[in-house]
């Protein structure tokens, strides 16, 4: 299981903000019992490494989410480190991914924080170029210092789950005006306020709350 396995902590799971915009977008959810809430957490997790349901998790999706391997191609199975998200955003779609956004999951991190009686898994991913393309600029709207890091934890008889965006700058390194407009038009968007509504969505669903 994921989370037996001792090689993977103590790295840090959310970078440090040194550029450009951040995002938090965290939910909590409090039960009865420290069984339940383990429980939750258990189901959290398989919700949130299931990057192929996020569209069906999230209540109000915006986007359209495909595990992949190395290659690109789909794969149907929980995430793991190296393999790549492939994201269909509403709009024009990037020519650089062949129509598509693209991220590669740099890790996947567990940490014990005996102190505080809490364990967190978290998912690392990071804007990357089209896999197997032969041109490797980056297919994403935000250039490659950006992260996102999915998180769930277990504290006592609290669930919570998190969505963290560090160093997200508009990624206009890119050939093609028309594609240097469009990653403006939706790294902008993204900015104002379109991330928040995408991954409130999807915390919430991954915590299973339904409003």
């Amino acid at each position: 299981m994921l989370l037996d396995d001792p090689a993977i902590e103590g790295r840090e799971p959310v970078p440090a903000q040194m550029l450009g915009n951040k995002t938090n977008d965290c939910q909590a959810v409090t039960l009865p019992t420290t069984e339940d809430a383990e429980q939750l957490f258990r189901e959290s997790l398989d919700r949130l490494l299931e990057v192929n349901k996020w569209k069906e998790t999230s209540e109000k999706p915006l986007a359209a989410f495909q595990l992949s391997d190395a290659k690109g191609s789909p794969v149907d199975r929980k995430a793991a480190p190296g393999d790549y998200i492939r994201i269909r955003l509403p709009g024009p779609g990037n020519p650089a991914g062949g129509g598509f956004d693209w991220v590669v999951i740099e890790d996947i991190i567990e940490q014990l924080n005996i102190r505080h009686n809490a364990v967190s898994v978290t998912m690392r991913v990071r804007p990357a170029p089209k896999p197997a393309s032969a041109r490797r600029q980056i297919s994403h709207f935000f250039r490659r210092y950006a992260t996102s890091s999915f998180m769930v934890e277990l504290q006592g008889r609290t669930v919570k789950a998190c969505v963290f965006g560090r160093n997200e700058v508009p990624n206009t390194e890119v050939k093609g005006w028309l594609t240097i407009l469009r990653n403006l038009i939706v790294s902008v968007t993204a900015m104002l306020g379109f991330s928040h509504f995408q991954w409130k969505s999807l915390v919430n669903g991954i915590l299973g709350i339904r409003k």
